[in-house]
């Protein structure tokens, strides 16, 4: 199975998405960059992306627009994580660059409900 790639600039948020996931059963990658999440999402073909919107370096809006750049409609899920939703998720073009959003700090039954229902979604 293609792993999950969990993106935070945040180690302690990392490191709590990264061991639920785990403890589920999932394979997870993490970055803590955004150039590393794209180089990483090129190598390693990830199933889904769950990625921090402020970002050390680029954010993750502007990562999830180069990812569907690169990948097209090849491109997988991705979710954005934050402390508020961004100003204009609902509306085109923003919307249609990820597949929803969750805050930083969700709960495991929310985080893995969520992913989940992503994975099945992506593989119809």
């Amino acid at each position: 199975m293609n792993p999950i790639l969990v993106v935070a600039g945040a180690e302690a948020c990392r490191q709590r998405l990264v061991q639920v996931l785990v403890q589920a059963g999932y394979r997870v990658i993490e970055a803590e960059t955004g150039r590393t999440a794209l180089s990483i999402a090129q190598h390693s073909a990830p199933k889904l992306i769950l990625i921090a919107i402020v970002m050390p370096d680029i954010g993750g809006l502007e990562i999830a627009a180069q990812l569907q750049e690169n990948f097209g409609r090849e491109a997988p899920p991705i979710i954005l994580l934050g402390a508020l939703p961004p100003i204009g998720l609902n509306d085109e073009p923003l919307a249609s660059l990820v597949s929803g959003y969750l805050n930083m700090d969700v709960s495991p039954v929310e985080l893995l409900a969520t992913v989940q229902s992503q994975l099945v979604l992506s593989s119809s």
